[in-house]
């Protein structure tokens, strides 16, 4: 995974690793049905660091057997508005865009590939407590495609 810390906080991650994906809002015990979201795997501690010390919400689960790396990550919230975020889905050789109705589709596939630019919102309670929320800017998803046929088909189609 690379970061590069760009202007006004935002994050552009390239190589990423994406889990719990949860694009089409789907309620259940960790989610409030019509949350969209999904998690970013942080690689190592160097990195979980590094976010850190810019004010993210790494979330770090103790390892399950001894001698193993703790699980760390981070949630990353995915809203639609007039401004984004932008959804890009690459199959084979083609790269559709996807919108509120169609990034449902993400939750199922087989990933090859993740790039991905987010943007904080910093927040403050009434009580004084405060801190940091992670929204996707834009998401170019490689989709891994293990079938036989489907190189043939894209050959056929390039015009």
């Amino acid at each position: 995974m690379n970061i590069t810390f760009a202007p006004r906080g935002i994050l552009q991650i390239d190589d990423a690793r994406i889990t719990y994906r949860n694009f089409a809002g789907r309620g259940d015990k960790y989610n409030r049905e019509g949350d969209r979201n999904f998690a970013l795997i942080i690689p190592d501690q160097e990195i979980a660091d590094a976010l850190l010390n810019e004010g993210w919400n790494v979330k770090i689960k103790p390892p399950r057997e001894e001698g193993d790396t703790p699980f760390m990550y981070m949630t990353v919230k995915v809203k639609f508005s007039d401004f984004g975020p932008h959804i890009y889905l690459v199959t084979g050789k083609r790269m559709n865009k996807l919108d509120e109705e169609s990034v449902a589709c993400l939750d199922n596939i087989s990933i090859g590939g993740v790039s991905l630019d987010i943007r904080p919102f910093d927040w403050t309670m009434p009580n004084g407590q405060c801190g940091r929320t992670a929204y996707l800017q834009s998401i170019k998803v490689i989709q891994r495609v293990d079938d036989r046929f489907s190189d043939e088909y894209d050959a056929q189609n390039e015009y």
